[in-house]
């Protein structure tokens, strides 16, 4: 090929690469205009309650209600691969999405939708594992207050945990038999660096416990009392029914806690009842932003309490199924709550 076709056939082929690259901006400015104005006009039609679950079985059982009823105009907006859903509970004018397991999915979650959409408050619900010998598979817990308990200082044996640390987990006292050295150490639980609206800038408070939202707790007291589902099917039914318990504690790490041991620990060490991998990075994400916001869970298992398998295949349908009554019961209690004020 002559010197000269070539530098020609070179240029046309950049000229043609130019013009995709500059059709495929032109179409993704495209769709940001026009998801912009989406949001907008749902902004604009607004507040909405913000609905946060984690995983599917959640979400079946909340959609299994028939209490979501999708706008029929816009009933969905796709951010980052999250798909939020537009709708509405009993007139209460609401935005749901299922934020995906872990602390990171769920701080994620959380923020895009305060960030994204004009929302009131969110309500997070969902399953946990007992780590309260009171409670029982199937009862629905609204805790007061959440622990990250996933903050660690891991040292060697012998070592001194940091003084500023909460609580300590020595693995020697857990040998087998007693005595002799364990390589393991121990662990101290460090707290959370707390990030708020409302406090100085890049100035964090250090914490341990973050509360849910003080009047929307006082009003999920009312949701004692109410009907919760006592059999999965006609052959697997709980041993009694189960009940919605106010006012507990809740802890939350990237850990599904499926060990009698640690279980016992845990509820001794910080007296908490029920262990998930979300809430506490949803609480504290809210109130960062200076957002209501309450924790509806409900008891699948015996976080490692039980004899043979987790039950949480078993129970995990039925808790799911009590957690999404008592969330619409308290969508419900909320409308009429602000009604009033």
């Amino acid at each position: 090929m002559a010197a000269g076709k070539q530098v020609k056939w070179h240029l046309l082929l950049l000229v043609f690469i130019s013009s995709l690259l500059f059709s495929a901006f032109a179409i993704s400015s495209e769709i940001k205009k026009t998801l912009a104005k989406t949001i907008k006009e749902l902004n604009r039609k607004g507040p909405y309650l913000g609905l946060i679950t984690v995983y599917a079985p959640e979400e079946d059982a909340f959609f299994a209600s028939g209490a979501f009823k999708p706008n029929p105009k816009q009933p969905y907006v796709d951010l980052s691969g999250r798909r939020f859903r537009i709708g509405s509970i009993e007139g209460s004018k609401v935005i749901y999405v299922r934020c995906g397991v872990g602390l990171v999915n769920a701080a994620a979650a959380t923020q895009q939708m305060l960030d994204v959409f004009h929302i009131t408050g969110i309500v997070h619900f969902g399953i946990a594992g007992n780590a309260n010998s009171s409670m029982s598979i199937g009862d629905v817990i609204i805790p007061k207050q959440f622990a990250q308990t996933g903050i660690w200082d891991w040292v060697k044996p012998n070592a001194t945990i940091p003084t500023n640390d909460v609580a300590e987990l020595d693995f020697g006292s857990y040998n087998m038999p007693s005595g002799g050295d364990n390589n393991l150490g121990s662990i101290g639980y460090s707290t959370e660096f707390f990030y708020s609206k409302s406090g100085k800038p890049n100035t964090p408070q250090r914490t341990i416990w973050f509360q849910t939202s003080q009047n929307w707790f006082e009003l999920a007291s009312s949701l004692e009392g109410m009907e919760l589902e006592q059999c999965v099917n006609s052959s697997l039914c709980l041993p009694k029914k189960p009940k919605v318990v106010v006012g507990l504690n809740g802890a939350t790490s990237n850990s599904f806690v499926d060990n009698a041991a640690y279980r016992e620990f845990l509820y001794t060490t910080f007296h908490v009842s029920s262990l998930d991998m979300e809430s506490a990075a949803i609480v504290m994400t809210s109130l960062s932003n200076g957002f209501n916001v309450i924790v509806i869970r409900g008891l699948s298992d015996l976080a490692g309490a039980q004899d043979g398998d987790n039950t949480i295949l078993l129970f995990g349908p039925l808790a799911a199924t009590n957690v999404a009554k008592a969330v619409i019961q308290f969508v419900k209690a909320l409308r009429g709550f602000h009604f009033k004020q």
